[in-house]
């Protein structure tokens, strides 16, 4: 699918503001985000004044967090940990409405940070690393609903609850490993949707 206008315009302003954010400490590149944020947040205002329909808005800004998202991922990435530790198979998935690709100006950004880690167990990189994505994304400004599982926790979370199921099954993947991704995606099709179509 091709990408729009809108998110082309995106792409540029964050590769121009935000590209060697990854380099920098967390509190350096604060400022930065909420800058970038501002600019773009007023720009979908104007779009929506002008005419531009609630469910294109909605779009549109969750292309945007999409962007801010991958650079915050970086950032948080390079503070917590040396280069082994990054090595880390860890992907970051959209879920629920964002994950949907719809995003209301006041709605949470719902995410969920996936590992290969054993269960109730993770490592002091993937902690910090977390500890570090939800202060700038806090800190930026946004409600974030979140959590951190591996593909078993996951699928049993979700096998347990419908509301998290549902919010699940819109899982889509923002940035880290793509592998990571596609391996819950599938492991929850087998998983967690056969048996519980009609609920």
């Amino acid at each position: 699918m091709p990408i729009s206008r809108h998110l082309e315009q995106v792409l540029a302003h964050a590769e121009n503001q935000l590209a060697t954010t990854g380099e920098k400490r967390p509190t350096e590149v604060l400022p930065l985000y909420q800058r970038f944020l501002k600019i773009e947040e007023h720009r979908l205002r104007l779009k929506h004044q002008a005419g531009g329909a609630g469910r294109e808005i909605c779009r549109r800004r969750a292309e945007l967090v999409d962007v801010l998202l991958k650079h915050v991922f970086a950032a948080a990435s390079s503070a917590a940990g040396d280069e082994r530790a990054r090595a880390e198979p860890i992907a970051l998935i959209a879920i629920g409405g964002y994950g949907r690709g719809e995003l209301n100006p006041s709605s949470d950004v719902d995410v969920m940070l996936l590992h290969r880690q054993p269960e109730r167990k993770i490592s002091p990189y993937l902690e910090e690393m977390v500890e570090q994505l939800l202060y700038l994304l806090w800190d930026s400004g946004f409600k974030v609903g979140h959590s951190t599982r591996s593909i078993r926790e996951a699928i049993a979370q979700a096998n347990q609850d419908m509301q998290t199921k549902t919010s699940m099954l819109e899982a889509r993947f923002l940035p880290g490993d793509v592998d990571l991704a596609r391996e819950f995606r599938r492991q929850f099709r087998a998983k967690g949707v056969p048996g519980w179509e009609r609920e």
